[in-house]
């Protein structure tokens, strides 16, 4: 291990530990591999970063690639845990959505706190709630399956903006009690029909009701900006995309970077502008040295996320050419698929 100046990186490095710019976005992750020195010098010094820490001999490197399957074991029987955890709640989740159908009676929901609870159990996986979130989808869809996965969403979200454990399991219970409003019809002109809802807290309660509120006021109730609860404008965004990057009646999912383009574009002044920035970037980010396949059918892996521009990745292909999708070389080309 050594400390060396960006200057001198070589072909063939391996970087020590993750990088990150001084906005905390994640440009270099720990054992990634140099493979195109200049533009890694030109990335780091444009984030102020002189020199970085490196493994350079053949035995680090070694240890490096033994360290890296012993990981990919790892996440494997974690992705098999979670998706047996997540199959359990889902079956009774339907048992008792079908109970709140009949009773409107909050009470009956035993699932509602479930959500956070396999949330925190997975904090100490190697994949993030969100990376393991993306394992489920591959899955399939139901509407059971959806309101534990926005729920979770909304949970990963939380924790991106520093809500703490009580908070966060309001929000795990905010989203799914969202959904379930959703399935069943009830909306903040019948809420007064509603059971138990001394069993939820009044922030809980408030915000299942107006997570589909937008920031422009074009809600069903009307409300705007600060006035929408903190809880319902993070559902908000996990509704909005996972609906976008899963298969429904409507439509067929979009890649992760187009559903987060929409968000960019689309969305910007409909939702919360601070929350949604930081969870375009973060998504965005835990995708460096993913494989991917663009629209031209050329595959690579994502080595650089702009912070200027997140929806356009630098890819490095086989041969180690560079794309970098924000030129107009390649303004046409984008990701189809993430390997």
């Amino acid at each position: 291990m050594s400390n060396i100046s960006v200057n001198k990186l070589e072909r063939g490095m391996i970087i020590d530990s993750d990088i990150f710019s001084k906005r905390g976005s994640l440009l270099l992750y720990k054992g990634f591999k140099i493979e195109n020195p200049d533009l890694v010098s030109i990335v780091l010094r444009r984030n102020g970063i002189n020199s970085v820490t490196i493994k350079d001999d053949e035995s680090q490197i070694s240890s490096v690639v033994k360290e890296s399957d012993r990981i990919s074991q790892k996440i494997q029987q974690e992705v098999a845990a979670f998706k047996e955890e997540f199959n359990k709640i889902v079956e009774d989740l339907e048992e008792d959505i079908e109970n709140f159908a009949q009773t409107k009676d909050i009470s009956k929901i035993r699932e509602l706190d479930r959500g956070s609870e396999l949330a925190k159990e997975s904090e100490s996986s190697v994949l993030t709630i969100f990376q393991l979130v993306e394992k489920i989808k591959n899955d399939g869809s139901d509407k059971y399956f959806d309101i534990l996965q926005v729920s979770l969403i909304s949970y990963s979200i939380g924790k991106w903006i520093d809500l703490n454990d009580a908070q966060l399991k309001e929000l795990s219970e905010s989203s799914m009690l969202s959904s379930i409003f959703a399935l069943s019809d009830v909306d903040y002109e019948n809420i007064h029909e509603i059971k138990g809802a001394d069993t939820v807290s009044k922030a809980v309660l408030q915000s299942a009701i107006a997570s589909r509120e937008r920031n422009d006021g074009s809600g069903p109730m009307g409300l705007t900006n600060e006035q929408i609860p903190l809880y319902a404008r993070i559902i908000a965004i996990a509704e909005i995309f996972y609906a976008l990057t899963t298969n429904n009646e409507f439509y067929e999912r979009m890649s992760v970077f187009d559903a987060l383009k929409i968000m960019q574009t689309e969305y910007m002044t409909l939702l919360d502008a601070k929350i949604l920035y930081i969870f375009l970037h973060k998504v965005a980010n835990k995708y460096i040295g993913s494989s991917v396949k663009l629209s031209d059918g050329t595959s690579g892996v994502i080595v650089f996320v702009p912070e200027n521009e997140v929806v356009l990745p630098f890819i490095k292909t086989g041969d180690g050419q560079i794309i970098n999708l924000q030129s107009s070389q390649y303004k046409n080309n984008k990701i189809i698929e993430i390997l």
